[in-house]
């Protein structure tokens, strides 16, 4: 995978910790994350990433325009599953592959006993928890944290770091399917099944087909332009495996979430006027980690399944 940096950092990543902060500043805001903004302005990126949701988004800079818009996304996306992992049944173990600068281990309510696993670049890792501590934040649960590349063989250093695949796990595929070929995607899903005992459960957002066609490519041109996030190298030109007809052959019970339902769900428009209706080809934009056809299920994203195996 091919990555643009800021000190290090995925800008990609620093896009979605924006997003947060956008939407936590928001007076209708779906979560809280008390701590993204900082991460975001400790990493000085050279693209000027919007933190707060303005009072006229429709008037603000056309290059953060697509990031705010990428923004309401988010902000659903990231309360979708913090419903998942709040809601019953709660396992004491829960894997989040491809953490990035999600602060859920700090930001939520957990049960008393809860682990949680995080498994991303060493790089990413360290500097937000250089982040958080310099904040003073104290995780909520026992914080494990596991330096990988997921497009790799990533088992062992799981089970190094105390994993225990005899007990039930939650299992989190949030923005990482996107950046991984069909085969690491699979890889990935094969694994997972492999390592939960009964009672797991999972929630995985899907990856969406990126045909190499001339219309897609100048999507991700313009995007890129716009935002400075370079899009044609991060995403993974892949026609993506489904989790279900892997998962439901294995025994899992397995329910899909598409992002119009998301938009009913949470009451918002991928839109920055109100008017507009959400699954419109010209307002929804590419989102910092997902760029499809907006003819397919869940408009331009693939939208969420998630998975408990009895």
């Amino acid at each position: 995978m091919t990555e643009l940096e800021d000190h290090g950092l995925p800008l990609t990543a620093l896009a979605v910790a924006a997003g947060r902060a956008v939407e936590t500043s928001r007076p209708d805001q779906l979560i809280a994350d008390p701590f993204a903004a900082a991460i975001v302005e400790a990493a000085h990126s050279h693209v000027d990433l919007p933190t707060a949701w303005p009072a006229s988004p429709e008037d603000a800079p056309p290059f953060q325009q697509p990031l705010l818009l990428a923004s309401i996304y988010l902000g659903m996306r990231t309360r979708f599953i913090d419903d998942f992992l709040t809601s019953d049944p709660q396992t004491a173990q829960t894997v989040i592959l491809g953490a990035g600068l999600d602060t859920r281990a700090y930001r939520l309510t957990w049960q008393a006993g809860a682990r949680v696993i995080e498994i991303d670049h060493a790089n990413v890792l360290e500097f937000k928890a250089s982040v958080l501590t310099g904040l003073s934040a104290e995780p909520a649960c026992e914080l494990i944290t596991v330096a990988t590349d997921l497009s790799r063989p990533w088992r062992e250093p799981l089970l190094a770091a105390g994993f225990d695949p005899k007990q039930p796990t939650t299992w989190v595929l949030e923005g990482l399917l996107p950046y991984l070929d069909a085969a690491a995607q699979l890889a990935v899903l094969v694994e997972v099944a492999a390592l939960s005992a009964s009672g797991s459960r999972v929630v995985i957002e899907r990856a969406v087909a990126l045909p190499k066609t001339d219309d897609l490519e100048a999507k991700l041109r313009d995007f890129s332009l716009q935002t400075g996030l370079s899009m044609s190298e991060l995403l993974a030109r892949a026609v993506p495996p489904d989790p279900v007809a892997l998962l439901e052959p294995a025994g899992w019970r397995c329910s899909e979430h598409t992002v119009p339902q998301l938009c009913s769900m949470y009451g918002r428009n991928l839109s920055l006027t109100e008017s507009t209706e959400a699954d419109s080809a010209e307002t929804v934009a590419p989102g910092p980690e997902e760029t499809g056809d907006s003819g397919t299920s869940g408009g331009s994203r693939g939208g969420f399944v998630t998975a408990w195996r009895p």
